[in-house]
C-alpha cells in the first residue's frame, strides 16, 4: 500500500480514507475507515468510465448481486454508492494471503488444510447460489485464507442463473481456462455444478501445486478441461474420491455444494492450516494493524519479478468481496501490496448499536438463507428477540430464534462447545439436540449475549445448522449491523440501570447483586428481585378476551398491571405508539422470595416511581 494521492479523496460516504491499496485500468482500491473504526476496502471505478451509461447500470446489477453474498465463508458489502460522481463499493476488509500465494510459496496443503479449504468453499458456493448467481471464476487467487477458513472474493464476472451467463462479446470466454468447467469452455449455459466443477481443480490444486488441467498454452488447457480424464492418483485419498466427482464432465453427476460439505465433513482430519500459513495470516494481520494505527512505514515498492508481481496483485486485488467491474477475469492493481481484508474480525458494536439493533433483519434469508427456504412471518418478540421458520434441505422444518436479552451471567454458565466466532467462546446447553441453542457474549461494549436457537416437531439433530445460523448473525454484526430508526428521544436510547434508584432498590430486595441486559437492569437480592425493562412490543393497555388490564396511578402516569400474584407483580407504563398495536413501554418485575410489609405490587410501585420521572415526555 502507499500513501494517498493529491488526487485521491479523502472521503467516501461515511468512510475516511487511509491509503491507497493498488490502482489499475479499471479504477483504484483504497484502505477506509468506518466511523466505529472498522477498515473497509474501497473500490472507486475509474473516471473514464463514469460516462457510460451501460457500464453504470452493470456496476449497479453487480453491486446489487453482491449485497446478497452475506455468509461467513465470503467478504461483505459495507457500503455503496453506485449513482456518485465516481461510484464505489466498500467490503470488509480482510487480511490473509491467497491459495494461490500460499501453494506457490509453502507446497501443497495438508490433508488437514483440505479439510478446511473444502469445507469453507461448500459453504461460500451455498451462499452465492442461494442468491441466484454462478461465482464463474473461482481460482486460487480469488480465494483468501482467514484463520477460520477460506474467503471466496471477486465476482468481478458473477452473473444470475437465469442471466446469459455465456458470453459479454463475441467469442470472448470469461473465466480462468485452467480452472473453468467443459460448460464454460464451450460458451453453454452454466448452472450451480460449474461452480462445483471449479472446487475439485481447487482442491486437486492445492492438493498437488498444480492445476489437473495445467499446459503449455491456453488451447492445449482448454481441450484438457474438455476432453482429458485428469490424473488424480497424487492426490490423498480421502480428498481424491470427492475431487473426482468434482470433476465430472457431465453437470448432472457432480455432486451438490450440500452434497460437497456433507463429504468434506467425513475427512478423518482436524480442519486447520499448516503453521506458515498461519503464521503469514498473523503477519497479514500485523500490516493491517499498522495502517490502522498510523505506524505504517512507507517505502518505496521493490522491483519484482513478473511471476511474484503479478502473484502480489492477484492478492491484492481481492481486497473487495464483488469486484464486480465488467467482462475482464482478473482485474490487475499493478502495485506492489498485499492490502487484502479483515479475518475473523471481533464483534465490537458501540452502546448506540447495541441498542438500535434490529434483530429481525438478522433473521432474514440475506443472512441465513443457507439454513433453507424462509416459510411464514418473521415473529418480533419485542426488540428483545425475533424468530423465523426456514424448511432445510431435507425438507425438515426448523423454528430458528435469535435473543439477546438474557443476562450474561446466565449465559455464561453454558458449556463451551470448543469452538469460536470472532474470538467468542462458542456456549450451549446441548451438543446434540432437536431443539438447540447456541450463544456468545460480546467482549466489549454493552454486556450482551447473543443466543441463537432452534425449535423442531421433526427429529434430528439441529445444532449444526444453529452453529451456522449463529456464525452468519455475528459475521454480519461485524460488518454491517442492521439497525432500528429510533426517535432522538426514544426509551431505547436509555440506560436501564441509570433508571432504577440504588437506594430503593436496596431497600425492597435487600443488598441486591446488579446485573444489565442491552434494554434491562436486574438486581436480585437477599429479599427479591426485580428486573427493568425497555422494550417496544404489544400494547400493555391491549384488550384480550374482552378483558381490560386494571391500572394504577403512580408519579401522576396511568400504569396497566400486567400480573399480580401473592408473590410476583409486573406493571407496564406506555410510553408511545410506535406502530400498529406495539408501543415502546417501561416495564417493572417484582419478585418476593419471602413476605415482606409491602405486597408485591406495592414495592414495584416505589421502585417504578423514581423511573417515570425520568422517562422523556412525548
Amino acid at each position: 500500500m502507499k500513501p494517498l494521492g493529491p488526487h485521491d479523496p479523502g472521503q467516501l460516504g461515511r468512510n475516511r480514507l487511509l491509503a491507497v491499496i493498488g490502482n489499475g485500468g479499471m479504477g483504484q482500491v483504497l484502505l477506509g475507515q468506518g466511523p466505529d473504526g472498522r477498515l473497509v476496502a474501497v473500490k472507486q471505478i475509474g473516471r473514464q468510465f463514469t460516462g457510460s451509461p451501460e457500464f453504470r447500470a452493470r456496476f449497479r446489477r453487480e453491486v446489487l448481486a453482491s449485497q446478497q453474498v452475506t455468509g461467513a465463508y465470503t467478504a461483505g458489502v459495507v457500503d455503496h454508492d453506485a449513482e456518485a460522481e465516481t461510484p464505489w463499493l466498500a467490503s470488509e476488509y480482510i487480511p490473509g494471503p491467497s491459495l494461490q500465494e500460499m501453494v506457490g510459496e509453502y507446497g501443497r496443503l495438508t490433508v488437514s488444510g483440505l479439510k478446511l479449504l473444502a469445507t469453507g468453499l461448500a459453504m461460500a458456493l451455498l451462499e452465492i447460489h442461494r442468491t441466484g448467481l454462478v461465482h464463474r471464476d473461482l481460482k486460487p487467487s480469488n480465494i483468501l485464507l482467514t484463520n477460520d477458513g477460506p474467503r471466496v472474493i471477486d465476482f468481478g464476472i458473477a452473473r444470475a442463473l437465469e442471466d446469459d451467463v455465456t458470453l459479454t462479446a463475441t467469442g470472448a470466454v470469461l473465466g480462468s481456462p485452467a480452472y473453468m468447467s467443459p460448460e464454460q469452455a464451450e460458451c453453454r449455459t452454466l448452472t450451480a455444478a460449474s461452480d462445483v466443477f471449479a472446487v475439485g481443480a481447487v482442491l486437486a490444486m492445492a492438493a498437488t501445486g498444480a492445476s489437473p488441467f495445467d499446459a503449455a498454452s491456453t488451447p492445449q488447457v482448454l481441450y484438457n478441461v474438455l476432453y482429458t480424464s485428469p490424473d488424480t492418483a497424487a492426490i490423498p485419498q480421502p480428498v481424491r474420491a470427492l475431487v473426482d466427482a468434482c470433476l465430472s464432465k457431465d453437470p448432472a453427476q457432480r455432486p451438490t455444494p450440500e452434497q460437497l460439505l456433507d463429504a468434506a465433513s467425513r475427512i478423518e482430519a482436524e480442519p486447520v492450516w499448516p503453521v506458515r500459513i498461519r503464521r503469514r495470516i498473523g503477519e497479514y494481520q500485523a500490516e493491517a494493524a499498522s495502517w490502522a494505527d498510523g505506524t505504517a512505514r512507507v517505502e518505496p515498492a521493490p522491483v519484482e519479478q513478473p511471476k511474484r508481481a503479478w502473484s502480489r496483485i492477484a492478492a491484492a486485488a481481492a481486497v473487495v468481496s464483488a469486484l464486480v467491474l465488467g467482462a475482464t477475469a482478473l482485474w490487475g492493481i499493478g502495485v506492489e501490496g498485499n492490502a487484502v481484508a479483515m479475518d475473523d474480525p471481533p464483534l465490537a458494536l458501540t452502546v448506540d448499536e447495541s441498542r438500535r439493533l434490529d434483530l429481525c433483519e438478522l433473521m432474514k434469508p440475506a443472512v441465513l438463507g443457507e439454513l433453507g427456504t424462509a416459510t411464514g412471518e418473521i415473529v418480533p418478540n419485542g426488540v428483545h428477540s425475533c424468530s423465523l421458520t426456514y424448511r432445510d434441505q431435507s425438507g425438515r422444518k426448523i423454528q430458528f430464534t435469535l435473543e439477546n436479552g438474557s443476562p450474561v451471567d446466565q449465559i455464561k454458565g453454558r458449556t463451551p462447545m470448543g469452538s469460536t466466532i470472532s474470538w467468542m467462546p462458542v456456549l450451549g446447553r446441548n451438543k446434540e439436540a432437536r431443539s438447540c441453542d447456541r450463544s456468545v457474549v460480546a467482549q466489549s461494549g454493552l454486556p450482551m449475549a447473543l443466543t441463537f436457537s432452534s425449535s423442531s416437531l421433526e427429529s434430528g439433530d439441529t445444532c449444526p445448522a444453529v452453529e451456522r445460523g449463529l456464525v452468519a448473525v455475528v459475521r454480519r454484526l461485524t460488518v454491517n449491523p442492521p439497525l432500528r430508526e429510533l426517535p432522538e428521544d426514544s426509551v431505547l436510547r436509555l440506560d436501564p440501570c441509570v433508571l432504577l434508584d440504588s437506594a430503593d432498590i436496596g431497600s425492597v430486595t435487600g443488598d441486591p447483586a446488579r446485573s444489565r441486559t442491552v434494554h434491562g437492569c436486574v438486581a436480585d437480592g437477599r429479599d427479591g428481585y426485580v428486573a427493568l425493562d425497555l422494550d417496544d412490543r404489544l400494547r400493555p393497555d391491549h384488550v384480550v378476551g374482552g378483558k381490560v388490564k386494571p391500572t394504577r396511578t403512580i408519579a401522576g402516569r396511568t400504569v396497566s398491571v400486567q400480573t399480580e400474584t401473592v408473590n410476583y407483580c409486573e406493571l407496564a407504563y406506555l410510553v408511545r405508539p410506535s406502530r400498529d398495536d406495539q408501543a415502546e413501554q417501561v416495564r417493572i418485575m417484582y419478585s418476593a422470595y419471602k413476605p415482606g410489609p409491602l405486597s408485591p405490587c406495592d414495592a414495584a410501585a416505589t421502585l417504578f416511581a423514581p423511573v417515570l420521572t425520568k422517562l422523556p415526555t412525548s
